[in-house]
């Protein structure tokens, strides 16, 4: 036996004990002419590198392993509300804090969740804010201060022989009963693609100017091929105008770029720490999250990028990714984030239910200083 094939069949075996490939799906993902090609010193990494997902050595990298949010805390939403309301799909879309307390938005439902930072299973603390109804398509969550309302996007609606963001004004009752809906406002922004609008909203006032930051899913604002060109991300600026005709409008004043550093396929959610002046995008397709310096008053991104970071969520044993449906993201403090998770889909991996329809504590790895620029880990 030559020395190429001893090491086949050593390779072959790592990778059958690591759960790497199976005998189902052994022929497909690795073949004889292309082993026998390989050299002496090929890395296992290297033979399926095709299969990122299972690419195990990555997780190995110093990429990864220094730049890897570390989770926390989690729960499923279904294990949290003494009453479910008739529900048993909770698609969470984004979250809110306000007092120490996480307000979740489901695009799935018209209530609100609300919990605390115990995430108690049935908790008495723990409850949905206003019936089913029926699905929102809410995507994002925002609270303005000034009159204590919330903001609550829905990604797309047709309107006027086109899609645009639309925006729900409502005011929570109390007692958590409920909330009522106050307005009803649009984003002037016609999107390309109905199902490729936005996923996230932050709200600033600006010197007396109510403004709301849109993100965009797909790059270039767009869906498609271009949607999935990496690295162009959007957030679309707008300011609240009354109109005799439409009444609230949210009408865009200008699209910010987000720096290509976060080259990702899609953006899920935003977060802002007016505070700490910094910025948190994540991606659902990547599982990760981009951090950046952000300047509140100017809306803008550094133009130096030494403060900019891009942080993976854990992967599992085999280095395929777990956290696939990540979608809603807040700082909980300087430290840690919370996230929310939408339901998994039925083409994405098995190992994708676990984390799905949950919320979920990460804290920043060793090395983060949310006070200063950022040294190499």
């Amino acid at each position: 036996m030559g020395s190429h094939s001893g090491l086949l069949i050593g390779v072959i075996f790592v990778l059958f004990e690591r759960g790497i490939i199976t005998p189902a799906n052994a022929a497909q993902e690795f073949s004889l002419a292309e082993a026998t090609a390989l050299s002496p010193f090929t890395s296992f990494t290297n033979i399926f590198k095709k299969k990122e997902k299972h690419d195990d050595g990555f997780c190995h990298q110093r990429e990864y392993r220094a730049f890897t949010l570390q989770a926390v805390k989690e729960a499923k939403f279904s294990g949290l509300f003494r009453n479910l309301r008739n529900q048993t799909k909770f698609e969470g879309s984004d979250i809110a804090t306000l007092d120490g307390k996480y307000y979740v938005v489901f695009d799935s439902s018209m209530s609100l969740g609300y919990t605390d930072d115990r995430f108690s299973f049935r908790g008495e603390h723990n409850t949905l804010i206003g019936d089913m109804v029926e699905e929102s398509q809410f995507e994002g969550i925002a609270y303005v201060p000034e009159n204590e309302t919330w903001l609550l996007l829905h990604e797309s609606l047709y309107h006027e022989d086109s899609y645009k963001p639309f925006v729900t004004v409502a005011k929570i009752k109390p007692d958590l009963s409920g909330y009522d809906i106050l307005d009803k406002c649009k984003v002037d922004f016609e999107l390309t693609h109905e199902n490729k609008g936005f996923e996230g909203i932050a709200y600033v006032n600006l010197n007396g100017v109510p403004t709301l930051l849109g993100l965009c899913e797909g790059n270039h604002c767009q869906g498609g091929s271009r949607g999935r060109d990496r690295g162009n991300g959007k957030i679309v600026v707008s300011t609240l105008q009354q109109t005799a005709e439409d009444g609230c409008v949210w009408s865009p004043t200008s699209i910010i770029d987000i720096p290509s550093f976060a080259n990702f396929q899609d953006y899920a959610g935003m977060a802002i720490h007016t505070d700490l002046g910094k910025i948190a995008i994540v991606s659902q397709e990547d599982a990760a999250v981009f951090v950046s310096d952000f300047d509140i008053e100017t809306l803008s991104f550094p133009d130096n990028d030494s403060s900019y970071r891009v942080y993976h969520l854990p992967r599992d044993n085999h280095c395929a990714k777990m956290y696939c449906n990540v979608e809603g993201i807040q700082f909980l403090d300087e430290y840690r984030l919370v996230l929310v998770s939408d339901k998994a889909k039925s083409k994405q991996p098995f190992q994708c239910d676990q984390k799905d329809q949950s919320i979920h504590i990460f804290t920043f790895p060793a090395g983060w200083d949310p006070y200063n620029a950022q040294e190499e880990q």
